[in-house]
Order: structure tokens, then C-alpha cells, then sequence
């Protein structure tokens, strides 16, 4: 009989992919933004949306008038954007500037997990939350409308696919901005009224000196202003647009992704625990 001390032997621990490691930091962060707040703007942009769609469709439809331009009802106001804006206020102001005021993000960065994985993941639940905002709505009245028989098939599908090509690049611009923003405080507040401010000042700026210099160039650098003639493109309504669509659509995008490049280039310079 031995009386030697037992041996004990854990299993070891398999690390995980970086694919799972990314998903599950987006899981979380979906899920950490589904406040009170969030859902209510959220929520609000379904009923506004879908109401003012639905109940303009049925009008044009009773009038004989339905087309595509119908559809776009819900972006000739600015609430929309507005609404858009407080969406990726609420799911992305936070995103960065939480981890990096609790000191988290050296955590997250520190490996096995990369800066790119760490980001990849913030923009994924951003502009998850844009899309639904954005993209959802829609869809939901023209499902309401097919379902009701109003409108034919093309129509209501070239409607779905506006919907579709604004939310996206809504959703792109959004994300690099609230991304960029937030990278660079750790309050998110501070990136919440710099996302504010900068949006509101370009739109409010941008008109006041395209109607006193009568320059109409100046307007692009409002993205409300790129995301109304990207609408209007999209369902068809007759021009002039106030921007060329085919311009602002490529300046959302390619801003989007430089400001997702800024937000990169700020976090690569957090210094991280080694392995």
C-alpha cells in the first residue's frame, strides 16, 4: 500500500478559434446595448415607418397612383435620420469608450484575441442595430403591403431593395463614425454629443452656406443630405437630387471605412498585456 501523496492532473484547456472568440464579443455586446433606450428609438422607428408607409401605399394605391416613389415617404422628413442617429448614439457611443474607461480593452486586446477580432465585433453589433433600425421597418411594410395585396410584386420588391441600399449605407457610415468617436474618450457621453454635434453642425452648416454662397458642392458633406439622395435614387423619384446619388453613396461608404481605419489606428496604439 502506497502512502505517497496523490497526483492530481487537470485537463488542458482548448483555446478556442479566433471566429468564436470574435462572435462571442459580439454576442455580448449585442446584447449589453439592448437597453430601454435602445429598444423604445427602435421601436419607434417600426411604428412611424411602417404607418407612414403603409397608409401612403394604400392612398396612391386607391388613387391609381401607386409607384416605387411612394415608398419613400418616411425619407423626406429628417426624422428619419434623426432617428437613425440616435439609434447608433445608443449602440455605439459606448461601444469603445466603456472598455476603455474601465481598462477592459487591455484585457481584450491582449491575446489570444486580436485588435481586428476586438473591432470586428464592435462594428458588427452597431451596425446590426443600425440595419434593424434602418432596414427592418421597411421590410415590414412592404410584407404588410404584399400581404394585403397592394402593389405588384416588382414594386413592392424594388421598394424592399431601396430600403435595403439606404439602410446598408446608413449603417456603414454610422458604425466608422460611432466607432472613431468612441475610440477616442473613454466616457462614452463625450462620444454620444460628438456624434450629435458633428452630424446636426454638418447638415445645419452645410445649408446655411450652400444658401448664402449658392454652392451646392458644400452639401455632400452632410451625410443627411448624401442619405436623401441616395433615397430618392433608390425609389425612383424624379430629380434634380440634391446630391448626385451615385457620389454620395460611394462617400458614405468610403468615410464609413476610413473613420472604421481611424478607430483601428487609435486602438493599435492602447499598450496590452503580453501573453
Amino acid at each position: 500500500m502506497s502512502i505517497s501523496s496523490p497526483r492530481y492532473t487537470a485537463p488542458s484547456v482548448e483555446r478556442l478559434g479566433r471566429a468564436s472568440r470574435t462572435l462571442a464579443v459580439l454576442r455580448h455586446e449585442l446584447l449589453s446595448r439592448a437597453g430601454l433606450g435602445t429598444l423604445l428609438v427602435v421601436a419607434l422607428a417600426y411604428i412611424a415607418v411602417t404607418l407612414i408607409v403603409v397608409f401612403d401605399a394604400d392612398f396612391a394605391s386607391a388613387a391609381g397612383q401607386l409607384s416605387v416613389s411612394t415608398y419613400e415617404a418616411p425619407f423626406q422628413s429628417p426624422l428619419w435620420a434623426l432617428v437613425i442617429l440616435i439609434v447608433a448614439t445608443a449602440a455605439g457611443a459606448g461601444s469603445v469608450a466603456e472598455d476603455r474607461g474601465s481598462r477592459s480593452i487591455v484585457l481584450y486586446l491582449s491575446r489570444p484575441i486580436h485588435l481586428s477580432d476586438y473591432l470586428s465585433a464592435k462594428a458588427g453589433s452597431i451596425g446590426s442595430w443600425i440595419l434593424i433600425a434602418a432596414v427592418g421597418p421597411g421590410l415590414v411594410a412592404v410584407g404588410i403591403l404584399a400581404a394585403l395585396g397592394v402593389g405588384s410584386a416588382t414594386v413592392n420588391l424594388s421598394a424592399a431593395a431601396g430600403f435595403v441600399a439606404t439602410g446598408v449605407l446608413a449603417a456603414l457610415f454610422f458604425t466608422g463614425l460611432a466607432l472613431a468617436l468612441s475610440s477616442l474618450t473613454d466616457r462614452a457621453l463625450y462620444a454620444g454629443v460628438a456624434m450629435f454635434g458633428l452630424v446636426l453642425s454638418l447638415d445645419i452648416g452645410v445649408g446655411v452656406v450652400s444658401g448664402i454662397t449658392g454652392n451646392s458642392t458644400v452639401l455632400y458633406a452632410s451625410p443627411v443630405t448624401d442619405l436623401t439622395s441616395v433615397a430618392e435614387a433608390a425609389f425612383h423619384v424624379a430629380g434634380p437630387y440634391p446630391t448626385d446619388p451615385v457620389s454620395s453613396a460611394v462617400l458614405l461608404a468610403v468615410v464609413g471605412g476610413l473613420l472604421a481605419v481611424a478607430a483601428y489606428w487609435q486602438l493599435s496604439q492602447v499598450e496590452v498585456v503580453g501573453e
